[in-house]
């Protein structure tokens, strides 16, 4: 059987800031097994390179999983070995689809989801450099649904500004992402403030590796503050339940937490620990992000607007469309190579 990776190359029409940085093109692991695709998403922050992706797929025996029986191929999935997230993740999304396949129905059909179902997209704007770029490019963007700003620039005073500006402009739903830039201090300096502004949720306030400052920054709270949502800092069960009355809830996505079946896992704690779930994407092409889509009607926030970022996207796959999420009706994740 055929196993194949490459680089995908992935150009975005414009350059997109966030607190680590700006970029204009990301480079991903394709995984082609058979018929079959995966993506891996590989962010500069991301640990995982393109030769740890390749030498996860030549620990497993492709021939032997895929000629399991059908009612197998999940059971087979769940017992892929350790490896990256962002590698098991391009691994089991390209399994779920040779199921869905075998089984003849759409990947959500299968589990028993409805796409009519799936919350609304946020769109996100990145961090402008300057605050007429960002009531320039806000003009475009009065008539999304809800929408969520890149913070983390450095200066507060700044951040604030952009989401006043925001504010002064759109009146939809309005969220933000701090990308763990904020120090604890800082946080607690700016919350109240930006609970003032109508703001659903902040993602990642602070650093992403100390867990235990979230129950500080949960102590140390004074008055009313938006919801805080745990991007970064969760990509395992043990990371939730340490954040576990700390953070209100968490973005899961299928690169870090390692794909389809161990996001369906955590969505389960989740809901258990009575955390809002958010299913979200980082840059990846139609492939990736329509495979987290088919479990985003269990979400109640979804961002997988990363394909309208793309100069170029080679798959063709769910549809966006001012938010709101399409998936169609071929069998598996309903993904096409259009290269």
């Amino acid at each position: 059987m055929k196993v194949h990776i490459e680089s995908l190359e992935l150009r975005l029409k414009t350059p997109f800031r966030i607190a680590h940085g700006s970029s204009t093109v990301r480079h991903n692991a394709l995984v082609q097994v058979g018929d079959f695709f995966g993506e891996a998403a590989l962010p500069p922050y991301c640990d995982a390179r393109l030769e740890d992706v390749d030498n996860y797929l030549r620990s497993i025996d492709f021939e032997k999983v895929l000629a399991a029986p059908r009612f197998a191929i999940p059971q087979r999935i769940r017992h892929l070995p350790e490896g990256p997230g962002t590698a098991v993740a391009a691994v089991d999304m390209l399994l779920f689809d040779a199921w869905a396949k075998s089984m003849e129905l759409p990947l959500y059909a299968l589990m028993g989801l409805d796409p009519d179902s799936i919350p609304p997209s946020v769109y996100t704007m990145s961090i402008p450099a300057s605050l007429n770029e960002h009531t320039d490019t806000l003009a475009s963007l009065l008539n999304v649904p809800i929408l969520k700003l890149k913070l983390g620039s450095g200066n507060l005073d700044y951040d604030e500004e952009i989401v006043r500006i925001t504010r002064k402009y759109f009146t939809g739903r309005l969220c933000v992402d701090v990308n763990s830039e904020w120090s604890i201090p800082d946080a607690l300096q700016i919350l109240p403030r930006l609970f003032k502004h109508d703001i659903e949720f902040v993602e990642q306030p602070i650093l992403a590796e100390e867990l235990d400052d979230w129950h500080i920054l949960k102590r140390m709270q004074q008055g009313p503050v938006p919801a805080l949502i745990a991007d970064e800092s969760i990509k395992n069960s043990e990371d939730l339940l340490a954040l576990s009355g700390a953070a209100d809830g968490v973005n899961l996505k299928l690169s870090k937490c390692g794909g389809i079946l161990k996001t369906l896992d955590l969505v389960s704690l989740a809901r258990s620990l009575d955390m809002t779930v958010m299913i979200g994407c980082m840059i990846e092409s139609s492939l990736a992000t329509t495979a987290a889509a088919h479990i985003a009607a269990l979400a109640d926030f979804v961002d997988l607007d990363g394909i309208t970022y793309l100069a170029e996207d080679p798959f063709q796959g769910m549809t966006y469309d001012k938010g709101r999420i399409g998936l169609s009706e071929q069998p598996g994740l309903g993904v096409f190579d259009v290269r």
